[in-house]
């Protein structure tokens, strides 16, 4: 399949004629195509609970209608966390279900150029659905690196970018190498650069951050089209998969590039928050939830989709100047009632919005205060689609199972009674019960890192979250008993290489 893309404005026509890819191919039989269900893991970018009506965001600043039906028709998540506060190491334990910290990535991001983060023979969740019969195609921001070079400084000069996504699990892949305006400026699919003319490099003009683009002689991205691109790509994938694999379920990773800054919201949807471009955006990407579900709803294939929403962490708040400034001085309370935002060890930068819907399965309007991590979404989709949860120890290690929330799966194996979390810098902190220790600064943690680290994230703390949600009060020295047994879980976790296994 090549995702050939379509303008703004034939998206907004295909939208409002109704004649998405596939709207005319509505299956005459109501009955499931394959007996296992098809699989959607929508993952939002830098996108806090507090922009979504349904987990309280005021509908006079910003407006998520088809979040909000979502959660009607499912179940919705109240105690979720990112693996990470920052992109890359969340993605990362998501494919995998082991945290990034265990490998090379100790603080930050793979940045543009970087090699694969993923370790050669490690499995992932595509791998092991690949094995179960799925078609499977990631759609959207990767920002997990490619190759084994030590740094890839010119993408058209290989004859294969490889290894990526095909290598590790993925039928089909069309995304954007990092971020909604990293220095590539170009779309990769599969293992090459998307609409490649030349192997012609030009470099020229700068991109939001300061750094120039690398000028590759192919299409050069445009931020403000860059969702309906996406969705264009995903009603393509959706349609071409049933037609071509009539018989095989899907499994789809979309990784939206919104909100991400630069907040660059389309035509379409400028103008439609009172609160400026950010909640632009933000009801910009509940459209592309919607596209995405109308895709798999107009092929006949909705009844039979387990469907996740999730973001990598929580949104970001740079401060006045900028549109999320705008939006936050307007009332919008992007993280909700909690301290901190994204790349921080805070609530803020770690809790985020988790909804599943799943026909037959999920009872609509549910609320689940179990603890649950986007680690778990590996072992969870195996014993859905195996009936087993993983075993052993050397795959998604620190991944547990919630399946038997939100399906008729038997419990087996261990729930997850903590959780292991990473600010930008490498600062961790364990989740456990009511409890949240932050350990601080740690002797994993580079020159980069402690150069940048805030004193309140670098300190030791403890807190009691459900009497200070907001992280207001550390009572580290009140309660030594209850750090000495998080130290110790901590401790264990790292020595035993999987936070399943101490939890058997």
């Amino acid at each position: 399949m090549k995702c050939a893309l379509l303008s703004s404005m034939a998206v907004m026509v295909l939208i409002s004629t109704g004649q998405a890819a596939g709207e005319n191919r509505i299956p005459a039989s109501g009955k499931k195509r394959t007996d296992k269900p098809n699989i959607v893991v929508f993952l939002a970018d830098d996108f806090g609970t507090g922009c979504i009506n349904a987990y309280g965001a005021d509908e006079q600043l910003v407006r998520t209608p088809r979040l909000n039906q979502l959660a009607k028709d499912g179940m919705l998540f109240t105690e979720a966390y990112a693996p990470g506060s920052v992109c890359t190491p969340t993605r990362y334990a998501m494919l995998t279900g082991r945290y990034a910290w265990r490998g090379r990535l100790k603080s930050g991001v793979v940045n543009p150029g970087d090699p694969l983060l993923i370790e050669e023979g490690r499995r992932t969740v595509a791998m092991m659905l690949q094995e179960q019969g799925y078609r499977t195609a990631h759609i959207g921001k990767w920002h997990l690196g490619y190759t084994r070079e030590v740094k890839t400084r010119n993408y058209a000069a290989l004859e294969h970018v490889s290894p990526g996504p095909n290598d590790i699990g993925f039928h089909y892949h069309f995304g954007l190498p990092n971020n909604l305006d990293d220095q590539t400026r170009i779309y990769m699919e599969n293992d090459g650069i998307y609409g490649l003319r030349s192997r012609r490099v030009n470099p020229y003009s700068k991109s939001f951050y300061g750094s120039q683009y690398h000028g590759y002689d192919a299409p050069q991205r445009q931020r403000e089209k860059v969702t309906q691109d996406l969705n264009a790509c995903a009603r393509k994938w959706v349609r071409s998969s049933i037609e071509e694999y009539p018989d095989q379920p899907m499994f789809l990773y979309f990784a939206a590039a919104a909100v991400h800054h630069p907040i660059e919201p389309s035509a379409q949807f400028r103008g439609t928050s009172p609160v400026g471009a950010y909640g632009d955006f933000i009801q910009e990407l509940d459209h592309s939830v919607g596209e995405v579900m109308d895709a798999l709803a107009y092929a006949g294939e909705m009844d039979n989709t387990l469907f996740i929403f999730s973001a990598d962490n929580g949104s970001d708040a740079p401060g006045n100047g900028r549109p999320e400034g705008f939006a936050i001085d307007a009332g919008l309370k992007i993280n909700g009632e909690r301290r901190g935002d994204k790349h921080t060890i805070w609530e803020g930068g770690v809790r985020v919005p988790f909804i599943v819907r799943w026909p037959g399965q999920v009872q609509a309007g549910q609320v689940s205060d179990r603890l649950v991590s986007l680690a778990d979404i590996y072992s969870t989709l195996q014993h859905i689609v195996t009936g087993k949860p993983v075993s052993g120890f050397d795959d998604a290690p620190d991944s547990f199972s919630f399946a038997d929330e939100i399906s008729r799966c038997n419990h087996a194996g261990p729930m997850r009674k903590h959780a292991v979390l990473n600010n930008v810098h490498g600062i961790k902190a364990l989740r456990m019960g009511n409890w949240k220790y932050i350990e601080g600064m740690n002797d994993e943690i580079g020159e980069w890192a402690r150069k940048r680290v805030s004193k309140a994230e670098a300190e030791p703390g403890l807190y009691q979250l459900d009497k200070d949600p907001m992280e207001q009060n550390n009572v580290i020295d009140q309660f030594p008993e209850v750090v000495e047994r998080m130290k110790a879980q901590f401790q264990s976790i790292r020595e035993t290489g999987s936070e399943r296994k101490v939890s058997q």
